[in-house]
């Protein structure tokens, strides 16, 4: 009995290993872009239990809420503080805690700036030149300060994310 638990315990730690190698370092701001109704919640971790919500003001006039990640571990990025910005300007949010890639993205990409192929200026461009505003941009994966996302120019990474839902990205 005492194998089969010291067995069943180094797969746990060997499971908790491969998932801590799994994240890896971010730090960029993101709009919360939650298509479901009610407040987007924030998870102690990947799929865990809710620790918070995050919702705008009743007093906003078109507010928005941006997050700020600090880790990223498959679809889940890991926060440390979430802010209403606009009218009301207030922190909803200030810890560790867990978003779905569902609910994390962006309005648009500063008008002009390139989209790498890898996070690094030096590498390949997918795109010369993307505009500002796009219908359909997919938020898929951070690295540093870079943003991987899906446009209609292509998929690739890029420092230039908008954030302004109420104006078009210059």
């Amino acid at each position: 009995m005492k194998a089969m638990l010291a067995a069943l315990s180094a797969l746990v730690c060997l499971a908790g290993d491969a998932e801590a190698q799994a994240l890896h370092a971010c730090d960029l701001n993101v709009d919360v872009i939650d298509k479901q109704p009610g407040p987007t919640n924030v998870r102690a971790t990947p799929g865990g239990k809710v620790i918070a919500t995050l919702a705008v003001s009743p007093k906003a006039n078109d507010d928005d809420i941006e997050a700020h990640i600090v880790g990223q571990s498959g679809d889940w990025f890991l926060i440390d503080r979430a802010f209403e910005v606009g009218d009301v300007e207030q922190t909803l949010f200030r810890g560790k805690g867990w978003l779905h890639r569902s609910v994390v993205g962006a309005y648009g990409l500063i008008n002009g700036f390139p989209l790498w192929s890898d996070h690094d200026e030096k590498s390949p461009m997918v795109a010369k030149w993307t505009s500002g505003d796009q219908e359909n941009l997919v938020f898929l994966d951070c690295w540093g300060q870079f943003a991987k996302v899906r446009i209609k120019e292509g998929t690739g990474w890029t420092e230039s994310l908008c954030l302004n839902g109420r104006t078009t990205c210059p």
